[in-house]
């Protein structure tokens, strides 16, 4: 079990670094839109370095403009030439590059929800966290926001740039780009399984053996006793000089009696 954790925890590691790499990219994309859209605001659009310019129109071969991408293909009759207004031109550039920085916007949002996720399943005994259930929740919703808006904005600017560039179409329709509408029902899937193994592990614990209640007060253990060091009685500061004792006197000889 030990080892199956640790392989998720490594492939959310991975997620997290990928992710990571991706939001760099994005903010990289993002500024690089940016600093576009401010040069098309700041510079004249007759010192646009533009060919077939003249009299401040431009020039557009049909047939050679490239629309892969972008949607505008299956709404435009692309054959034969088409004068347009720089001015205008400019505009639906700039419109296109600020739907474009919007989109690069919500999908940040998206990938930095993604790697708390996967941050979060890194760092978790389990990944079947409340946490986690409402993260996949949250990036459910915030796709469908921004599947709603993709379709608004896309029939917008092309209504827009049509109206604009007098493009001529030959139809009108609606995106509904349904693998991204897919995409959202599977985040709400895996909220449901993930809360599906938060309640198991719920239900599990309550067959575990509850923990020891931990001591309302933590009684500290009492320092180890040492033996009392033994120390030699101390000599005292003060003596008293030992009179000197009289020595006794010699017993007297007997008196000797002479021998008649």
């Amino acid at each position: 079990m030990e080892k199956k954790l640790k392989k998720v925890q490594r492939g959310a590691a991975f997620g997290f670094v990928v992710l990571k790499i991706l939001r760099i990219l994005l903010i990289i994309a993002a500024v690089l839109m940016i600093a576009g859209l401010v040069f098309l605001a700041v510079v004249n659009e007759n010192d646009l370095p533009l060919e077939g310019v003249s009299d401040g129109k431009l020039l557009v071969d049909l047939e050679k403009l490239d629309l892969d991408g972008t949607g505008l293909d299956r709404f435009l009759d692309l054959k034969g030439e088409l004068n347009l207004d720089l001015r205008d031109a400019k505009l639906a550039v700039m419109l296109l590059v600020g739907v474009g920085i919007l989109a690069l916007a919500a999908s940040y949002v998206l990938l930095l929800i993604a790697g708390k996720l996967f941050k979060h399943m890194k760092n978790e005994s389990t990944p079947f966290t409340a946490g986690n259930v409402a993260r996949l929740r949250l990036l459910g919703v915030l796709h469908i926001v921004y599947w709603t808006c993709g379709i608004v904005l896309s029939y917008f600017v092309t209504m827009e740039l049509v109206r604009r560039l007098a493009l001529p179409v030959s139809e009108t329709s609606i995106n509904l780009n349904i693998s991204s509408f897919l995409l959202s029902l599977v985040y709400f899937f895996l909220a449901r399984v993930f809360n599906f193994g938060k309640a198991q592990g719920e239900a599990l614990q309550e067959y575990l053996p509850a923990p020891a209640p931990a001591p309302e007060f933590e009684v500290e253990p009492a320092p180890a006793v040492e033996p009392a060091p033994v120390y030699a009685a101390p000599k005292p500061l003060y003596q008293e000089p030992i009179a000197p004792q009289e020595s006794a006197p010699a017993p007297l000889d007997p008196p000797t009696v002479p021998e008649e």
